[in-house]
């Protein structure tokens, strides 16, 4: 299933952390994830505008995950993949669920 809804957040930057981050995108979704097999994964595609290889990704569900690994990494310019991974004995189906994704821009990993 894809991604919808997909929003821009204005984030706020705390200032112990504005030396060492330059930049913070922000997006919320509502994701419907098929279900994912027993040691089986799945991805999903986010066009993250801004974002660029070499970039932090955070991602969060808000709900249980019931033991999958939730990933998130820039796989091209402009393109965040969300992953799920499941190292369980069974099938794990998540529904529809609202997906957090947070992408870090160091100061050392770009040129300002």
């Amino acid at each position: 299933m894809a991604i919808t809804g997909i929003t821009a957040l204005s984030p706020v930057m705390p200032r112990q952390f504005q030396d060492l981050v330059r930049n913070v995108i922000e997006y919320e979704a509502v994701w419907d994830p098929d279900s994912v097999g027993s040691n089986g994964e799945q991805h999903e595609d986010v066009a993250i505008p801004g974002a660029r290889l070499g970039d932090h990704v955070w991602v969060t569900i808000d709900i249980d995950v019931q033991n999958l690994d939730v990933v998130g990494h820039v796989t091209a310019s402009d393109v965040v993949t969300l992953g799920l991974h499941n190292p369980s004995a069974g099938a794990v189906n998540l529904g529809s669920c609202n997906v957090h994704v947070v992408v870090l821009q160091f100061r050392h990993k770009h040129s300002d």
